[in-house]
This record gives structure tokens, C-alpha cells and sequence, in this order.
């Protein structure tokens, strides 16, 4: 197996048993580099878990003391100093693919206002997205935060999807 040389991203995508399959890996891998390419983080690695309901449930129970099912949960690693060669590791996004499926079935997110198919792998590529927002400190919490986030996450997905408003 070749090494990657430093300069390239590293997109490691881990399908849980029961969710092989479902969506595109080599799309959401392009779409990832796409996404840490813009945000210009060279040298970067990002891990994607792809799962269902129970285990997300229960991430979101610990973590966050929510014992609920959630879309998306993001785990940043510590911004420690790094030896040279050694990529930036941003953190774990992990992604529901059941809950995914279920907002999926609505269609793209109405503040995103796109107009043609929206399938699993576009939602949870929005998903991957948002997480990876997240892991760079964006968040949603206040009103000016939310909206910053949202025009981010449009512009983006514009972007990934090569589609237009």
C-alpha cells in the first residue's frame, strides 16, 4: 500500500454493518475534499462514521446528555501543534443514515431552496457538511450564528451539487 504523500487529504468513511451500500462513499469522499479544499485546510483528515439510529442515540445520550436519535454529531480533536508532515486530523463526523433517510424523504432542507432530486447521499452530504462546520467552530446556537451557518452550508451545497437557486 502507498503512503499518501502529506499534501493530501484523508477521508476515512466507516459504514457500520447494516448501512453498507446505502450511499455513495467514492461521492462523499470527492465532496469532503471539495469541502476542506475551500475552507483551505491542506494536509487534513477527517473521519466519517455512517450508522443508524440506536448508535447515534446513544453517542448523543453520552455526549450530550440527549437520549434521542440525532442527524449529525461532531467530534473536533485538540488543535495540538503538529510535527511537520503530519496532517491536521479536524475530527469524527457521524452521520444517521436512518435519520437521514427520513429527512431525505422530505426533500432538500426548504432554507437551502434547491429544486430537482435530493438523494440519500446529497443529505448526508449536507449532513457531512454541517458536521464539518462544526468541527471548524461554526455553530447554530444564537440567531447571527445560525443564519452565518446557514449561508455557508447553501453556498456549499450550491457548490457540491453543482446546481443553481
Amino acid at each position: 500500500m502507498v503512503e499518501p504523500t502529506p499534501s493530501e487529504h484523508v477521508i476515512q468513511i466507516q459504514q457500520r454493518a447494516g448501512i453498507r451500500g446505502r450511499v455513495h462513499s467514492s461521492t462523499l469522499r470527492r465532496r469532503a475534499i471539495k469541502v476542506l479544499r475551500q475552507f483551505d485546510l491542506p494536509d487534513s483528515e477527517l473521519s466519517l462514521v455512517l450508522t443508524g439510529d440506536e448508535e447515534i442515540r446513544a453517542l448523543n445520550a453520552s455526549w450530550r446528555g440527549k437520549d434521542a436519535a440525532t442527524d449529525v454529531l461532531s467530534f473536533p480533536q485538540e488543535d495540538m501543534p503538529r510535527p511537520p508532515g503530519v496532517r491536521r486530523a479536524l475530527g469524527d463526523v457521524v452521520v444517521s443514515i436512518e435519520t437521514a433517510e427520513r429527512q431525505r424523504a422530505r426533500g432538500a432542507l426548504p432554507r437551502l431552496r434547491m429544486s430537482g432530486p435530493w438523494s440519500l447521499t446529497d443529505e448526508v452530504t449536507f449532513l457531512m457538511l454541517h458536521g464539518v462546520l462544526h468541527l471548524l467552530g461554526f455553530d447554530h446556537v444564537e440567531d447571527g450564528e445560525a443564519e452565518m451557518m446557514e449561508v455557508t452550508e447553501a453556498a456549499f451545497m450550491y457548490a457540491l451539487l453543482n446546481r443553481r437557486r
